[in-house]
């Protein structure tokens, strides 16, 4: 009967996070026919300002997650630490799909790396624009060096920075390598990094599974903001990105590059009790 239970849940789950995505594009036809407009009409008389639609951005994510938690997929307990006041460059892990919302969300003045393909496959262009955000590069259009100079740019303008140093999902109970871009970025602003630590158990959706049939647990998220890095000298971006790896590995409980260890995966209620 528990196993019937488990999968009754989990399907429920699953047919009320496909009402959540609909309710997501709802949000951005919201934006496209209603907000955009009207942030264009304010740009003529007083000029550009990304804050104006990335304030709309996290009021309707916030929002979201409230359904989202409602729903008992994800539940996020009270942050830890502070964003770092004035510009930065902000690097965290990247367990689920949509902790990058939690971010966007707590974090005002944040510019974020996103797809490419998102601006080709959703209206998303004109809202990135106006957002400050700055396109990946795809080796056609965008160039890596394009994509770093207009990131600076947002930097020197006063904003943040927002990157996963892992470059996308992390793999379940696990961490990609660190990338150095963040701090060779932080190198040319002359801005710190400031590290966020993300602990998800178990993982919302994270890289190959299946959003129509979740987890029957709930999802329990929690961010902490680490002390920030002085930008590093020329030559230290990749020990100083390595360095992070291995320190988000021991927060979680992860062994370092190789490094095998011979302990069991936790079981659920140590999970939950880490952080």
């Amino acid at each position: 009967m528990r196993q019937i239970g488990i999968v009754l849940v989990r399907l429920f789950k699953g047919n009320y996070m496909g009402w959540m995505f609909s309710a997501f594009l709802l949000g951005i036809v919201f934006e496209v026919l209603f907000v955009l407009p009207v942030i264009k009409i304010i740009e003529r008389k007083r000029g550009h300002d990304p804050d104006r639609m990335q304030a709309v951005h996290r009021r309707l994510f916030s929002l979201w997650l409230v359904l989202l938690r409602a729903g008992g997929l994800l539940r996020a307990e009270r942050s830890k630490g502070k964003p770092y006041d004035g510009p930065g460059v902000i690097v965290a892990n990247h367990p689920g799909l949509f902790d990058i919302l939690f971010l966007i969300r707590d974090i005002p003045k944040m510019s974020v790396l996103v797809k490419v393909d998102l601006s080709r496959q959703l209206p998303l262009g004109p809202i990135f624009k106006a957002s400050g955000y700055v396109l990946s590069p795809d080796f056609e259009a965008i160039s890596p060096l394009d994509s770093l100079m207009r990131a600076i740019k947002q930097l020197r303008s006063g904003q943040k920075f927002m990157l996963f140093p892992e470059g996308t999902r992390s793999p379940v109970g696990d961490l990609r390598s660190f990338h150095a871009g963040a701090f060779k970025m932080a190198r040319k602003a002359q801005v710190a990094v400031q590290p966020v630590l993300i602990k998800n158990y178990p993982a919302f959706m994270p890289k190959g599974s299946k959003w129509y049939y979740p987890s029957w647990e709930v999802s329990r998220l929690i961010i902490e903001y680490l002390e920030p890095i002085p930008p590093p000298a020329k030559g230290e971006e990749r020990s100083l990105a390595k360095e992070l790896e291995n320190r988000y590995r021991r927060e979680l409980g992860l062994p370092l590059p190789g490094v095998h260890s011979g302990l069991a995966s936790p079981s659920h209620d140590q999970k939950v009790n880490v952080g």
